[in-house]
């Protein structure tokens, strides 16, 4: 197969990272290449990519060594009443700076580099779509918080979001149970 495909952004400030990230991946694997191998490898090339484009110094400070989480806010969405505080994110900063697999949002509870009483949800979602992840996002919080491991409470969200999605009229009620009031 030569077809490599890209999902829509809502800004399409990187795509040329991706595309990088899937022709090196694609060409090692058809070289024989195990999967968990190639991806490690192409991640090295869009970090480099990512660096050239002069990421990691745009968000830095001469002599620091990485950013304040912080410093990825773009927008404030909602403070909840239990503290909790939903921002919106530069994706892009997230992904070339702290983790280049942050895909779709994040809480403190999986991500080290997000403050305490954060979830971020990626600037890159087209906005239809952020209710669902909002929604995934606070559920696994939740349930950290409640004790149940990331791999459980990942999958129960998951679930969450996947019916949510096909009963979109069900989202405001499952995301006021999170406390999105």
């Amino acid at each position: 197969m030569n077809e490599l495909w890209i999902d829509r952004e809502a800004k399409e400030d990187e795509t040329p990272f991706y595309i990088e990230h899937l022709l090196v991946e694609h060409r090692l694997m058809a070289k024989g290449m195990a999967y968990d191998d190639a991806i490690t490898k192409a991640d090295l090339a869009e970090r480099a990519e990512r660096r050239k484009a002069g990421d990691l110094a745009h968000f830095t400070k001469q002599g620091q060594k990485l950013p304040d989480g912080a410093k990825a806010h773009v927008e404030l969405w909602k403070k909840l009443e239990d503290g909790v505080s939903v921002w919106i994110v530069d994706g892009r900063m997230v992904r070339s700076v702290f983790d280049i697999d942050f895909t779709e949002g994040g809480h403190d509870h999986v991500y080290e580099f997000v403050p305490d009483n954060e979830v971020w949800i990626d600037n890159d979602i087209e906005e239809q779509e952020r209710g669902y992840v909002l929604l995934h996002e606070l559920h696994e919080r939740n349930r950290m918080a409640q004790g149940l491991p990331y791999s459980k409470a990942h999958a129960e969200s998951s679930r969450l979001e996947y019916r949510c999605r096909h009963h979109p009229d069900e989202l405001h009620d499952y995301l006021s149970a999170e406390g999105w009031a």
